[in-house]
Order: C-alpha cells, then structure tokens, then sequence
C-alpha cells in the first residue's frame, strides 16, 4: 500500500475541512509548494492535491500554483476539484497533473464518465466516490454523493462500479464521508469488500487516518493507496512514516 500525501487548497493555502464542510476550515501553511516538497523528500511516491476552490465554483482557482508545483516536484501529482468537463481534463492534464479525478460527474452522469475513460485511458483518470452509509437490513448500502455531498446517487456504489469496471477503470479513490477529517480509522470494512468484488481494481482509501495503526490496518484491507491529509499535517502521522508505506517498484499501480 501507498501512502499518499493530500494537499487541500483554498486561495492557494493549505487547509482542511471537517467532514467536507467549508464553514469548518483550518488552515496549516501559507506554501502548499514548501508543503509538497517536504513530502516528496520524505519519500512519497505520489501526492494527492484537491482544488477545493474548483471543487465549490467551478473555474481553475488554484491551477497555476498546482502547475508550478508539478514543475516543482519530481513525483507525479493526482488532483481533483472542479472537473466537469472533458475539457477540464485536457486542462490538467497539459499542467503536468499525472492523474485527474473525477467525482460528481461519475455519478450524475455514469456514461460520460465512461466515454471519458476510453477517451484518456485508464491510468489518466480515478473514479472519486465519497460515499455515505445507508442500513440496509444490517449490513450498510453505500450509497455516493454528489455535488458537496448533497446530491444522492440513484444507485449504489457496486452498480456504479459494475458499469465502471468492463469500460477499464483501474483507479477508485473511495472515501466514507462520515470519517473524513474526524482522525477515528478509516472504513476498513468498506474497502475489504471492494477489494473482494473487484481485485484488480486500485483503491484508494480516504478519510479518517488518525495514527499508524489506522494505516496498518487500512493496508490489510487490501487497498492499493491510502490518501492522507489532516494526520500529517498535524504530525499525528510523521514525515519518517511516509517512506514506510511505500510499494516497490514491482509492486506500484
């Protein structure tokens, strides 16, 4: 498993929201690029950026500071905020980003997503599922969320995948939005089914990682990467960890 340092950006700093909530904001640094490179010499592999200014308005509010700072590191940068167009893929994608993600639109809009993917290829684009925990008889029906987590999809999460899957995506960064940002472990069982049902998908985990353990027990669940944000930023997870979580080269997808 992959560790992967996150960047969150408003008006180009480096903050965090709680449970996705823009009126909850902290902010940790004034350079995201100072940020980024500390990670990139603590031996990430890749970093995870979020345009959250994009993500609420649309537009390309922190892209240039994100193209310098693919310029900047050595390391391939994945980010996502404010996708809503083809266009805005090729966008990113000529800035030096590695890989974009892809949130609202997989689920209002499943077949352009899908039409997206055969247009880019599987390794340029990552599914972002954030999903919410509904009871289903006992066991949760996980169901994604759209547009700042206030629009429920019409389907769950297995069906969006079902049609994902045959049309070649490779990547899903899936987050439980219940944990995102509360430092309490991340939804390991969520992501040992998704590892069950679709092996050869990569997931990403995302939200809750507090301390180590979280992340060595997110690691058994069978995920490809762990996205991690606040923990870091707080030295609840250090520096000298990053390294630690890394896959070698055989390994990396």
């Amino acid at each position: 498993m992959r560790l992967i340092p996150a960047l969150d950006l408003i008006d180009g700093r480096v903050v965090r929201l709680s449970q996705g909530d823009y009126a909850k904001q902290t902010t940790y640094t004034e350079d995201a690029i100072d940020q980024a490179l500390a990670y990139e010499a603590a031996g990430a592999q890749w970093l995870h950026v979020v345009d959250l200014d994009s993500a609420r308005s649309g537009g390309t509010a922190n892209l240039g500071l994100i193209e310098k700072m693919c310029r900047a590191l050595t390391i391939p940068v994945q980010c996502g905020g404010g996708v809503r167009t083809k266009e805005d893929i090729q966008k990113r994608l000529d800035l030096g980003i590695r890989r974009v993600v892809v949130g609202s639109v997989c689920i209002q809009t499943p077949e352009l997503f899908i039409d997206w993917l055969g247009h880019f290829g599987r390794d340029a684009l990552v599914a972002g599922l954030d999903v919410k925990a509904e009871q289903n008889e006992g066991a949760p029906k996980w169901i994604p969320q759209a547009s700042g987590w206030t629009q429920a999809s019409d389907q769950d999460l297995w069906s969006l995948l079902d049609q994902f899957m045959p049309a070649g995506l490779l990547h899903c960064l899936c987050t439980d939005i219940a944990r995102d940002g509360m430092l309490q472990g991340s939804a390991t069982e969520l992501y040992q089914q998704l590892h069950q049902r679709y092996p050869d998908l990569a997931i990403q985990a995302s939200g809750g990682i507090g301390q180590v353990a979280d992340l060595e027990r997110t690691q058994a669940s069978g995920v490809a990467g762990c996205i991690v944000g606040r923990a870091l930023l707080e030295g609840k997870v250090g520096l000298s960890d990053i390294g630690r979580f890394q896959p070698t080269p055989a390994d990396a997808r």
